[in-house]
């Protein structure tokens, strides 16, 4: 059973530094994500990493990062975008050596899942072998880094593409992560509830991202902002037995009340 105490938060610097403190005292997950940007991946990101590391000194949770996602094709065809892709990856990599990172979240690749144009099931067998050409050498390199990459649902509409690509590594080092948020959304175009993925994913679960919203769009607010059914949410986490990364993932404006909304889990 998980206790969630753990129940940490995604953040930028700036969200950090308003939050470093509270993470420190519940030595709480976090996910540091400003290598997403193309700014930061082109700018002095090795600063922005010691800053980080610097308001987490006395912090004895479990860190990890986001990787770079932007035009980020980790099934890709093409070789060259292939090859930039790794690259980007590679970067992502290269900041979590520098913040002491033990997972990466990397996003899932089935981007045309339930399309009405794509026949997503005669494909699968051969977009998880463009993924491995992608990921193998970065899985490699986390593995040496003592890292985990955790593959995050988008638009999937179905939990079993991506936890059949998840299972394909047989690697300690890649996990399924479950967006609560997005399989919220995809829930109202024909997908099974959050909770449900939560069901079926457990036995692979490494990272979840806790987030509300309407149903209609990935507003990233406070759990209790939205229509997500957390009781359900809830009771699928505290029966996880693989200890995943618990992250909530809101937008800057929703910090104050995501860290409120942990805080009352106590004792409940």
């Amino acid at each position: 059973m998980n206790d969630l105490k753990q129940l940490g938060l995604a953040v930028t610097l700036p969200e950090l530094e308003r939050a470093a403190e509270w993470l420190r005292a519940g030595n709480r997950d976090v996910e540091l994500q400003d290598i997403c940007e193309p700014q930061v991946m082109d700018g002095d990101w090795r600063e922005i990493a010691r800053r980080s590391k610097e308001l987490l000194y006395g912090h004895a949770g479990r860190i990890g990062v986001h990787a770079p996602f932007w035009n980020i094709a980790i099934a890709a065809l093409d070789t060259q975008i292939r090859s930039v892709v790794q690259s980007r990856l590679h970067l992502g990599l290269d900041y979590a050596e520098a913040v002491g990172a033990t997972h990466m979240v990397v996003h899932s690749p089935f981007y045309f899942f339930g399309h009405a144009l794509v026949a997503h099931q005669d494909t699968l067998e051969a977009e998880i072998s463009l993924t491995h050409l992608t990921l193998e050498p970065v899985v490699r390199r986390a593995a040496d880094l003592g890292c985990t990459l955790v593959i995050e649902n988008i638009l999937d509409l179905n939990p079993m593409p991506l936890l059949a690509l998840v299972d394909s590594f047989d690697s300690p080092h890649v996990r399924l992560s479950i967006d609560v948020g997005h399989a919220h959304i995809m829930g109202q175009r024909g997908a099974p509830p959050a909770a449900h993925w939560l069901a079926q994913g457990a036995p692979l679960l490494g990272h979840v991202h806790l987030q509300d919203n309407d149903g209609t769009n990935d507003a990233h607010l406070a759990p209790g902002g939205g229509t997500v059914h957390w009781e359900s949410v809830l009771r699928e986490l505290r029966a996880s037995e693989t200890d995943p990364r618990l992250i909530v993932e809101v937008v800057p404006g929703e910090l104050g009340r995501a860290m409120a909304w942990v805080d009352g889990l106590e004792g409940r």
